[in-house]
């Protein structure tokens, strides 16, 4: 009303204007009307006066708007077109006759521009039955008076036209996986602009049966069923997983089913899988699936209890498993997820035999099993026979040994000790074990220094590119101490988040597994959930730590267990400090981890020695002796758990350097032999600089040489070098009674 009110003062100032000077002249102008109209032109057409001569007639048109008045016009047509008009505006128009300089009454006419045609034009969101579009007001218009119009069609479905005040329209009721073209256009005062013009798509229907078809220990396929209510025709169908090293894996196809391959054995997947067309995609549906279990190699069959059973040994399969099925002829039996890489035995069998022996692997209900092995049981006559005759050779030599001894012990004491070549040997017997240290100990160590520097290439060269990731980086305490990418310990993946599976410890022999130990670096601020993860998935019951948080005033640990009795969170799991005890040398720390999520529990056992300074030793063996006396009993307790971590800062030195006392101080006890050089060897094949000084090196020798001197300070008897001989005569003869009963 405001904009009319404003037009009609401007036109009712010019009419008193004409009023003032014209005359009537004659009739006005016929059938005044609108012929067309632009966002910036109205095009007026008109009949001439009734009974007028056309030819002396001049016709005259005047207009006014809000603010904005033209100059009068003449023409000798009957119709014009008044341009640079604003968009969407109201006028009003007077267009009177002239003959002679006379004037006829002026007739007049309210016409509007259209408007400018909307902007932007867009969609903002879709569906499977909705599309919703959005666009800006026109430019130059006034979008108090602005209304939009919509109008659709698509494959045989044509809407009605909708209008609306505001920006935006939900347009519903549509079918999924079509097309549609839209319109927009804006009115005022009853004049469209030009419209603006759109193709969209509706979102395809989900995929529906969604399903498990057939599992390997590599790969999965899924099948389908189309989507309802949408065209086949046009439809791809993507499938989603999350892959190795925290990166997802997709892959599309046109059939309605899909294998995946390259996937790990024994593990839990999660895959997506939608339809698209038209580049539009449905929403997902969702199908957790576990891949088989991966099968084991029997790695040894021996006879035992004298034909009558076996003892069996496989390799642990990578991934998970539950547990194993053994099949051992006809005879049956199941063993739990800890028997894989031990000893286990089976009886009630017959001797002098052949058993054609499988090892099945157990994984969420999945079973894969292992190539068959023929096993035979020894004759019992025979076992009994040789282990006689070697029992008798070995106590005749032995008494030999001991007659020869006593009969040269003057004559010893008299000669200086006979030169030995320990440079670089293998195993050593435990009698022999003080002479080599001390020909090593020669010329200011010059024996390990020898040793030692022989070891500083084993193991270079080896793949290290997980650890090095660039979303990795920053988890390694020591750019040079990274884990070897075979030997890792690999954490599950979590989703959304890269490099997940990755902590820096690395799986260590021992005397019979491959996987005895796990040699982690001290925690960082970042990685202390990721170890407590390492701690949860290995199910491991153990942990030492060699290092204290800060030593010479650097940080060398993150302090990773609560302080007193309040639980600390990591992630899903909970820690709770159930008891400590604290001694000159060495904490004993009972914690219980909860995962929150599982409502599950284990119990873990921190032994944490403290007086061991970092790149060095301490100035004695006997506090670290006694500290293996007192982590033995307890790694003997939890053998059925996972394997015990072992840190210090890097997670090298002294943790190489205790792990490789535990293992030979086992070899010691088990084969009366000791192999220093061959088992740092062996460790540092699986992780870098384990040992990491020769002050390291020689140390571990000394802690060997002083459990070996304690040893015999316990032993009370008269005649120690008889009882020496009694003890290796039996040894021996078990050895070569295992030897005799292998396959």
């Amino acid at each position: 009303m405001d904009r009319v009110a404003v037009g009609l003062g401007v036109w009712g100032s010019l009419v008193l204007l004409g009023l003032c000077s014209w005359t009537v002249g004659g009739a006005a102008v016929r059938d005044l009307r609108v012929h067309a109209q632009t966002n910036s032109s109205i095009s007026l057409r008109w009949e001439e006066p009734q009974g007028s001569d056309s030819q002396n007639l001049t016709y005259w048109v005047l207009w006014a708007g809000e603010g904005d008045t033209g100059d009068p016009r003449k023409t000798t047509d009957t119709s014009v077109t008044v341009e640079g008009l604003r968009p969407g505006s109201s006028y009003v128009f007077s267009v009177w006759v002239e003959r002679d300089g006379v004037n006829s009454t002026a007739e007049t006419l309210n016409a509007s521009t259209a408007p400018n045609a909307v902007t932007n034009l867009r969609v903002h969101a879709q569906t499977n039955s909705s599309i919703s579009l959005r666009w800006e007001e026109p430019q130059g218009s006034d979008s108090q008076n602005l209304t939009y119009w919509v109008l659709w069609a698509g494959e045989g479905d044509t809407g009605d036209p909708r209008k609306t005040t505001n920006t935006s329209v939900t347009v519903e009721g549509l079918r999924p996986g079509s097309s549609y073209a839209f319109s927009v256009w804006g009115e005022t005062d009853g004049v469209n602009s030009t419209a603006e013009t759109l193709n969209a798509a509706t979102a395809p229907n989900p995929v529906t049966n969604l399903r498990v078809c057939t599992q390997t220990n590599s790969s999965i396929t899924l099948r389908w069923e189309e989507p309802q209510g949408s065209d086949s025709q046009n439809l791809t169908y993507w499938v989603w997983w999350p892959g190795d090293h925290a990166t997802n894996q997709t892959q599309n196809t046109m059939a309605t089913n899909v294998t995946l391959h390259g996937l790990q054995p024994g593990s839990l997947y999660t895959f997506l899988v939608w339809s698209e067309k038209n580049r539009i995609n449905s929403s997902h549906e969702t199908q957790n699936a576990t891949t088989a279990p991966d099968s084991v190699t029997i790695a040894s069959c021996v006879s035992a209890s004298g034909g009558y059973g076996l003892i069996l040994t496989w390799s642990c399969p990578s991934g998970g498993y539950d547990g194993f099925e053994l099949e051992v002829g006809r005879q049956q039996d199941s063993q739990d997820r800890s028997s894989c890489q031990s000893k286990v035995f089976l009886s009630g069998l017959g001797p002098a035999r052949s058993y054609a022996v499988t090892v099945t692997t157990i994984w969420s209900g999945l079973r894969t099993k292992s190539a068959s092995v023929t096993c035979y049981t020894e004759n019992v006559g025979v076992i009994a026979g040789a282990v006689v005759g070697v029992l008798l050779i070995l106590l005749l030599a032995g008494l030999l040994v001991l007659f020869l001894k006593k009969r040269n012990r003057k004559q010893r004491k008299q000669e200086a000790p006979q030169e030995l070549d320990f440079s670089f040997p293998g195993a050593i017997l435990a009698k022999d074990f003080a002479d080599y240290v001390r020909g090593n100990e020669k010329d200011s160590n010059r024996g390990f220094a020898d040793e030692y520097q022989r070891l500083c290439l084993e193991g270079e060269g080896q793949p290290q590119v997980v650890a090095s990731a660039p979303e990795n980086k920053a988890k390694n305490r020591y750019r040079n101490v990274l884990p070897y990418d075979w030997s890792r310990v690999p954490l599950q993946p979590l989703q959304d988040e890269p490099g997940s599976d990755y902590i820096n410890a690395s799986f260590m022999p021992g005397l019979g597994s491959p996987r005895e130990f796990i040699a982690a670096q001290g925690p960082l601020p970042q990685t202390v959930r990721d170890f407590w993860r390492l701690v949860w998935e290995q199910q491991s019951r153990t942990v030492v730590m060699l290092t204290n948080c800060l030593e010479a005033g650097r940080v060398k640990c993150e302090h990773y267990w609560p302080l007193n009795a309040q639980p600390c969170t990591h992630g899903h799991l909970q820690v709770t400090l159930v008891d400590e005890e604290v001694t000159e040398n060495w904490a004993v720390r009972d914690l219980q981890l909860l995962h929150m999520e599982e409502q599950k529990t284990l119990p873990v056992r921190q032994f944490h020695y403290l007086s061991w300074p970092d790149h060095g030793v301490p100035p004695s063996p006997d506090p670290l002796l006694a500290f293996w006396k007192t982590l033995r009993p307890w790694l003997d307790q939890t053998e059925e758990g996972g394997p015990p971590i072992v840190h210090c800062s890097a997670g090298v030195g002294r943790t190489g350097t205790l792990i490789a006392l535990i293992v030979l101080l086992q070899q010691l006890e088990q084969e009366g032999l000791l192999g220093p050089f061959g088992f740092v060897r062996k460790m540092r094949q699986s992780r870098p600089l384990m040992v990491q000084t020769e002050a390291q090196y020689v140390f571990l020798h000394q802690c060997i040489l002083r459990h070996l001197e304690l040893s015999a300070d316990t032993v009370a008897q008269k005649d120690g070098e008889y009882e020496s001989v009694v003890n290796l005569i039996y040894e021996n003869a078990d050895a070569i009674r295992a030897q005799t009963l292998q396959v």
